[in-house]
């Protein structure tokens, strides 16, 4: 018996290797508690299209995800939440070829990401994010934000609680905001869900972009009450026009010695604001008016205190009614105890 040449058996061995074929590989996953999202095209798309059948009860694909009229997964609804705590069987069949694998799904869960993503600032000073997802009382989130495109900033938020609360935000600041969510761990527990799309509040002047203020700035309005920071604001120009407008006023009344009653009734009714006395220390030697009135201009230290935070103003008439209150504004922790 003539034994076979070492050529002829070596080419056997390497043709073997080169037409045996790896058993697909089936990976599933659990999509938004809603259906059962299939794949075998880890080692590229296959050469053929493979009929699948995946059960808790045995039924052929409803919905196959093709590539290139290459069918590579299936989407197959998932009728009871429950069945992803059973094992899930997957079957890929062509002709004599068949590919069996059992699957665990409970931790192969995956959400969509929260929806309906919105940024309000509320009665109590502060910005409130709120979010929409499916089984609330399941779900476990993570926000994240934010301000003029600089460092995230990540905060974790328990089972139950679809919103959050960013203390005293400056509307001279633009906040960037994103929500992701997975099932909590007495639900099953899930992977995390991609993150919402943005939203935006508040305004960024290096950029010049704005987003949805909270409210709107009206008439001659500064945030802080401090003398030097309103001689910043105001521009040269609002100055001269001042200026102008005063010796316009001396030239024609004061020469009479009539009271120019405006631009009086203007400094009586601004008598609070540093930038008035600025304005009245300029021409109080000139103009002539009693000694009562021009010393009513001098700074009284022994009104009442007004609380004062850096965004929020709080206008003189207000001051009382706020002083008087045991709390003026509530704070994140303080906000949450109570609905919203």
């Amino acid at each position: 018996c003539s034994t076979m040449p070492m050529w002829l058996l070596l080419l056997l061995c390497l043709s073997g290797n080169v037409f045996a074929k790896e058993p697909l590989d089936v990976d599933c996953l659990v999509m938004h508690l809603q259906y059962v999202h299939c794949h075998w095209n880890r080692q590229g798309t296959p050469e053929v299209n493979y009929i699948f059948y995946g059960w808790f009860k045995r039924m052929e694909c409803p919905m196959y995800l093709t590539e290139n009229n290459i069918r590579i997964g299936c989407k197959q609804p998932m009728s009871n939440r429950s069945n992803r705590f059973r094992t899930f069987k997957t079957e890929l069949v062509h002709g004599n070829n068949t590919f069996l694998k059992d699957h665990q799904l409970k931790s192969k869960g995956k959400l969509y990401p929260p929806t309906n993503v919105r940024v309000k600032m509320e009665s109590d000073s502060n910005l409130w994010c709120y979010w929409n997802q499916t089984a609330p009382k399941c779900v476990e989130s993570k926000i994240r934000y934010r301000t003029n495109n600089r460092d995230w900033e990540n905060f974790s938020r328990s089972v139950g609680m679809q919103s959050y609360c960013i203390n005293l935000p400056s509307k001279n600041s633009l906040y960037e905001l994103q929500v992701q969510s997975k099932l909590g761990d007495m639900c099953g527990g899930s992977m995390w869900s991609e993150w919402s799309e943005s939203v935006f509040w508040g305004s960024n002047n290096s950029t010049g972009r704005t987003a949805n203020w909270g409210e709107k700035k009206q008439g001659f309005h500064f945030e802080i009450p401090d003398f030097s920071w309103k001689l910043r604001e105001t521009t040269a120009v609002e100055l001269w026009m001042t200026m102008v407008a005063s010796n316009i006023a001396r030239v024609l009344c004061f020469d009479e010695e009539i009271i120019p009653l405006g631009v009086i009734s203007v400094c009586i009714h601004n008598q609070g604001d540093p930038l008035m006395h600025f304005f009245f220390f300029l021409i109080k030697d000139w103009l002539q008016i009693s000694k009562g009135l021009k010393e009513s201009f001098n700074p009284n230290y022994n009104e009442r205190a007004c609380p004062v935070r850096e965004y929020c103003p709080v206008s003189q008439a207000d001051c009382e009614s706020l002083s008087s209150s045991s709390t003026v504004v509530a704070t994140c922790e303080e906000a949450e105890q109570t609905p919203v």
